[in-house]
């Protein structure tokens, strides 16, 4: 693993478009945009949280994944989580 691995709108968008389904166009450059936003449900929202712990190697509770509601919120998430496990 990259010691600066980071986790950008990039990463979120190949999941939501590569697993979710979503469409490229569905899925908004805004952190402020919310999953919901873009018609996502809650199992969409476990699939992401699976990909996510897949790739990256953490394991999401659903304590901090209720918390998770916009993209900017994903992203600091998941940067918050890779920075604890260098």
């Amino acid at each position: 693993m990259a010691v600066d691995q980071k986790f950008t709108f990039e990463d979120l968008k190949r999941i939501l478009v590569g697993r979710v389904g979503l469409s490229e166009d569905a899925v908004k450059d805004d952190p402020n945009a919310t999953f919901e936003d873009m018609g996502l449900d809650s199992l969409a929202f476990v699939e992401i949280q699976l990909a996510m712990q897949q790739e990256y190697g953490f394991t999401i509770p659903d304590e901090d994944a209720q918390d998770i509601q916009t993209v900017g919120e994903a992203i600091d998430y998941v940067n918050r989580r890779l920075a604890e496990g260098e």
